[in-house]
């Protein structure tokens, strides 16, 4: 209905012509845009944070960001919060290639297969500047929209929201600003993705409600504390990450519990890096929150492409099936890290 209209306005202002003609019907057909980016943002986005299949998602977001990007932005559109979400979710598609090519690298080094462990190493990099591409992309949209609409600077001052979609956009985005500066460092900061991020993104996550939003902007904060020079000086970071796990826990969103897993091998602390992922994966009686379950979805993506990493390094396969939690080295988990019946 929103598409056929604005067409219809299109093909109208072209037929019209004439330079102050075609200026009004830019500003109706901005008009007619973002009513529809608008009916877009509170019809459509909840139920597409319902489902959890992240694979289907990214691949979504992959194949749409251009069109739905390109198209309502030459229609005079602002989409910048719906941007946030497609470049965000796409950037795990190339994230998980980067994983599986850096775990092909692990496997060739253990094997002195040199060639192919630095072939796998090229590749690793090209994704993950892709994915910090996508990401500084997403944290952009972000923040350029919230500083338009809110009149504010992020960082400096906190919005007063009007939507709790604006709001869950200001958390994804700011984590996926974060997120940026981490991929960056890791593929050579081929991007260029300042490291002005973290120190903005701590300021800026104290806006947000710790409670409302799964124990996450805590959770984030403890991140960016354990990175920064003097970051954890008078904080307590590991009793942060705790009460961040316990709110998750009972909303039924468990990416407190990432953070927490990613925090921990920043500084490699494997101890707390296995808690991380135990915990993750026996929370007891936990019932995923249906309204985010993307969310939930993809914080347990990363934690399994991070318990994969820790398992190859270790044992040259990744996490066994059914085994999230568990380590090669306990009793309940097979010492080499293989089921028999795979082979």
């Amino acid at each position: 209905m929103f598409s056929q209209r604005v067409l219809s306005i299109s093909m109208l202002c072209l037929a019209l012509g004439g330079s102050v003609v075609l200026s009004g019907c830019q500003a109706v057909e901005r008009t007619a845009t973002n009513a529809a980016i608008n009916a877009i943002e509170r019809r459509v986005s909840p139920e597409l944070l319902k489902p959890d299949d992240v694979d289907l998602m990214c691949t979504f977001a992959t194949g749409n960001a251009p069109l739905i990007s390109g198209g309502t932005r030459a229609l005079y559109g602002d989409p910048s919060y719906l941007e946030t979400v497609l470049f965000q979710t796409s950037a795990v598609c190339s994230e998980s290639k980067a994983i599986e090519e850096e775990l092909r690298g692990i496997r060739a080094a253990r094997e002195k297969r040199i060639e192919e462990a630095q072939d796998a190493r090229i590749s690793q990099k090209r994704l993950l500047e892709r994915t910090a591409r996508r990401q500084l992309l997403a944290y952009e949209r972000m923040v350029g929209r919230t500083e338009e609409v809110y009149k504010v600077k992020y960082g400096a001052k906190c919005p007063a929201f009007k939507r709790e979609f604006d709001e869950l956009i200001y958390l994804l985005g700011t984590i996926s600003g974060l997120q940026a500066v981490v991929n960056d460092i890791a593929a050579e900061q081929s991007v260029g993705v300042s490291t002005e991020i973290a120190p903005k993104a701590e300021r800026a996550l104290r806006c947000i409600s710790n409670a409302k939003w799964w124990g996450a902007p805590s959770a984030a904060r403890a991140v960016i504390w354990n990175i920064l020079p003097g970051g954890t000086e008078g904080k307590d970071v590991w009793g942060t990450f705790n009460q961040s796990m316990v709110i998750g826990e009972i909303q039924g969103i468990r990416l407190a519990h990432t953070l927490y897993a990613l925090s921990a091998l920043s500084i490699d602390d494997q101890p707390r890096f296995r808690d991380a992922v135990r915990r993750f994966a026996n929370v007891k009686n936990f019932k995923q929150n249906t309204d985010f379950r993307i969310v939930d979805g993809l914080s347990g993506a990363i934690m399994t492409n991070l318990s994969d990493r820790y398992w190859t390094e270790n044992t040259g396969t990744r996490t066994p099936v059914g085994s999230l939690g568990k380590f090669w080295d306990e009793k309940s988990s097979s010492s080499t890290g293989v089921n028999l019946d795979d082979l």
